[in-house]
């Protein structure tokens, strides 16, 4: 499962910098085409977040295709 750490991201919105680390890991080829995100809740839990901020972050990627 992806794993990112939200210690110092300053004050960008958590929803945001996991965004930004999803698209950065397409981008540098981490995550491929066709690669399925984790799910909402086991995203949220396995990064101590809740599922609003994951879901926000998915609609951000999705809104960009």
């Amino acid at each position: 499962m992806l794993t990112y750490s939200f210690d110092s991201i300053g004050n960008k919105k958590i929803y945001i910098y996991l965004y930004e680390c999803i698209k950065n890991d397409i981008t540098n080829n981490k995550l491929k085409s066709g690669d399925k995100l984790p799910s909402k809740r086991a995203f949220a839990a396995n990064l101590g977040i809740s599922i609003v901020t994951v879901e926000s972050a998915y609609v951000q990627l999705q809104s960009e295709g």
